[in-house]
Parts: structure tokens; sequence; C-alpha cells
């Protein structure tokens, strides 16, 4: 039969005598299996990694964001240009008192730059909204398949369309199709740029962007100057070329 612990327990016979061995209590023995069990213990689980991010950011203090930043992260990186349009018209075209409309024409919602462009009197302009700047001669290669308009901007280098500005082949490029529609003023047409821009040669029909038709990539995007829109076209089609340098 098996007898049952007693008080006995824990004394050993030792070189014909009794000796009583030292025992861990339970619970402390507990404590020190997970003190020493690794870091890592859980590895692949993400649960436990943000555990513990979370016990340090509750014992490390909070860090300020200095006030500079503060203003540069509430500020509208690019803000929306206003669309020129001052007149409202009812759902049969007729012009129309803009209060209470809602319509483009009442809230002129954007930004406006004064003024709009700077002639810096060496072939550019420079646009004072975006920053971009324009060949000044919006007509000096005539009409050309996507391609060959690509190529044309950016070998562009001063001596050349006008240019005394010491550019240097690769400095200019065809426009992307936002930077072109940014110069789009909606309350003109033929062309809708805005009143007393300073650009010479500007015709009313399609200039390719550097932007393609994603749903058909053999079209790329062109802006129609006349009326103010963008269309895809395919690349072999031949329009005009206006360069601009600059840019973010």
């Amino acid at each position: 039969m098996t007898s049952a612990p007693d008080d006995n327990d824990g004394l050993h016979e030792s070189g014909g005598g009794m000796r009583r061995e030292r025992r861990i209590p339970f619970l402390l023995f507990v404590v020190c299996l997970v003190a020493a069990m690794p870091v890592s213990w859980g590895a692949g689980d993400h649960k436990d990694l943000d555990g513990a991010e979370r016990l340090n950011a509750a014992v490390s203090p909070p860090r300020r964001v200095p006030p500079r930043q503060v203003v540069e992260l509430e500020t509208v990186p690019s803000p929306v240009p206003k669309t020129g349009q001052t007149t409202c018209w009812d759902e049969n075209g007729t012009p129309i008192d803009c209060a209470g409309t809602g319509q483009d024409g009442e809230l002129q919602k954007g930004v406006l730059a004064g003024p709009r462009f700077s002639d810096n009197a060496d072939g550019t302009v420079k646009d004072n909204l975006t920053g971009l700047i324009w060949l000044k001669d919006a007509n000096c290669f005539g009409n050309k398949v996507w391609n060959d308009a690509l190529t044309v901007s950016k070998t562009l280098a001063s001596g050349a369309c006008g240019l005394s500005d010491g550019s240097v082949a690769g400095a200019w490029r065809l426009p992307n199709v936002k930077e072109f529609e940014s110069l789009f003023d909606l309350g003109h047409l033929y062309p809708a740029l805005p009143v007393g821009h300073p650009f010479s040669g500007v015709t009313s029909f399609y200039y390719w962007s550097s932007t393609s038709y994603a749903h058909f990539p053999f079209f790329a995007w062109a802006v129609l100057l006349g009326e103010g829109e963008a269309t895809g076209w395919q690349k072999s089609d031949e329009f005009y070329v206006w360069p601009v340098r600059g840019g973010q």
C-alpha cells in the first residue's frame, strides 16, 4: 500500500543520517518560470506585440509636436483654383440671378492669384497660382503626334521658340492634363483662358498632355483650349504642343 505523505516528506537518508531537502514553494516556481520565458514568446502573434506597444505608450511620456508642424499639417497643400465662372443659368440655359442657386457662379469657391501671370521677358510666363513656368509661345511646334510632342518638349532649350532663359534640354516637358486644366477660365471661351493673359500664338484647338488615357492606353488626354475641356484621343492624332517646366 502506498502511504499518504506526512511531515517526514522531504527527509532523505544520506550517509547513514537524515537530512531535510529544501523545496521551492509552488507559486514561487510558477513566477520564476514565467519571468524566465523569452520576450519573443508567442512570436508571430501580433496581439502580444500590440500589447507591448500599448504598455510602452502608457509608460513613455507623449511626444509634443512642434507648433510649426501642426500648422503645416492643417494647411491645404494644393488649393483648388477658382473656375472663373461668375454667371448662373437655368436648365434651359437662360441667365438668372445667382443668389440662392448654389451654382458655381454664386459660390465661386477656390483660390485666385493676382496678378495671375507674370511675363518674364525671356520667352517664359510664370503662373503665380501654380508656380509653373510656361513657354510664352503656345504655337512654336505646330501639330505633332503624341510621341513627337513628348520629344520636342523634353529637348526644348534656350535659343529656341523665343527663349532666352538659359534653360537646357531636359528642363522642359509636356504638361500633364491636370496642369493644363489649371489654366482654364470657364467664364470665357475661345480661348478658355483668363482675360489679359500674356501668351502668344494660343489656338482654340486641341493641345496634347503627357497623360495617357488609362481605359485605352493607345489614347492620351488632350485639352481643347477653345472651350476648356479634356478628351481622350488616339496617340497617332496630331495636336498642338505647349511645353512647361517646374512644378512638384
